[in-house]
């Protein structure tokens, strides 16, 4: 049976979007998955030839005994939006594979509530490529009378490893799109907003960064009206991959041609990345009703005049 491969490791996968300090913890009550995990997100540096050991924390949160059982896979990223995907299906190591060089994930069995800390060795080979190597080790928790019935470890728990070989490190961000959008449509002119403004930047190095900036929003007049941040949480672009970050422009009455700038830093260098674009805001509903009225106005004005004037020439002639 082909196994899922889009699967997601519980909270602990969604949290490539954080700083591996913002987060400490997460939980899950499905079925087979009663583990708390801790830390979800580890970020390393490594030389080659290096042994490093991480350490991770379990804690059974059910009310009866788990036999925890775990393994070691890639990932990378699924989409632009930071999820990451779990490479099952690989038949050998890629350029950024971790999993090989994990050799020795424990299993163990934890009581009630008990908190269990394993220290996992992470052999990095002398020849391995600098740059970035990302792996994820991930628990399954299952009741002793569900053990050996062949439940999976799609419903794991797991912690993403995020590894930095030290070496000659290409670290390399370019624009691929910066546009405006309403309603998840890209446009170049709009009747109203909020407007969400979004950035898809492109990862041509070979290591993980955190571009951080923000971006400037002018109207007509050059004036600033908003001064947005991006990737605020910290998320990580992969290798060869695509992220995207959304600002959301929350002004509702706009008018006229605006253009926005965005600006981040990123990298050990602290090489920056820019890209500008413009759209237009114009009501046309609102302006075409009021030019309706306006017409409508006159017209009827001049109708007005023109039955003043008939009566002002009909009494002259009476008089």
């Amino acid at each position: 049976m082909k196994p899922l491969r889009f699967l997601l490791v519980g909270l602990a996968m969604l949290l490539p979007t954080l700083p591996a300090q913002a987060a400490s913890s997460s939980t899950s009550s499905a079925p087979g998955q009663g583990l708390e995990i801790s830390p979800p997100v580890i970020e390393l540096n490594a030389n080659p030839g290096q042994t490093v050991n991480v350490k991770i924390t379990l804690r059974d949160i059910t009310s009866g005994p788990l036999i925890v059982t775990g393994q070691a896979d890639d990932f990378g990223a699924k989409n632009e939006t930071g999820d990451p995907e779990i490479l099952l299906d690989e038949t050998g190591a890629t350029r950024y594979s971790l999993k090989y060089w994990i050799s020795n994930v424990p299993s163990l069995t934890l009581q009630p509530q008990q908190i269990q800390t394993l220290s996992i060795p992470i052999m990095v080979p002398a020849n391995a490529e600098p740059g970035g190597h990302y792996g994820v080790i991930r628990f399954t928790g299952l009741p002793p009378s569900l053990s050996g019935t062949g439940v999976s470890l799609s419903a794991s728990l797991g912690a993403l490893i995020l590894m930095r070989v030290a070496g000659k490190i290409t670290e390399n961000l370019s624009n691929t799109e910066f546009f405006a959008s309403q309603n998840g449509h890209k446009h170049s002119l709009f009747e109203y907003g909020p407007l969400t403004l979004s950035e898809r930047i492109h990862n041509g190095g070979d290591v993980h960064v955190q571009p951080v900036g923000h971006v400037s929003v002018y109207n007509m007049f050059n004036h600033r009206i908003a001064y947005l941040a991006v990737n605020s949480l910290g998320g990580n672009i992969l290798p060869a991959s695509i992220r995207r970050f959304d600002q959301t422009l929350n002004q509702r009455h706009l008018f006229g041609r605006y253009h926005a700038s965005y600006s981040v830093v990123y990298g050990d260098s602290h090489k920056t990345l820019n890209a500008s674009m413009a759209f237009w805001v114009i009501p046309w509903k609102l302006i075409l009703i009021i030019v309706v009225l306006v017409i409508a106005a006159l017209y009827l004005a001049r109708q007005a005049l023109r039955r003043y004037n008939r009566h002002i020439i009909e009494r002259a002639k009476r008089s």
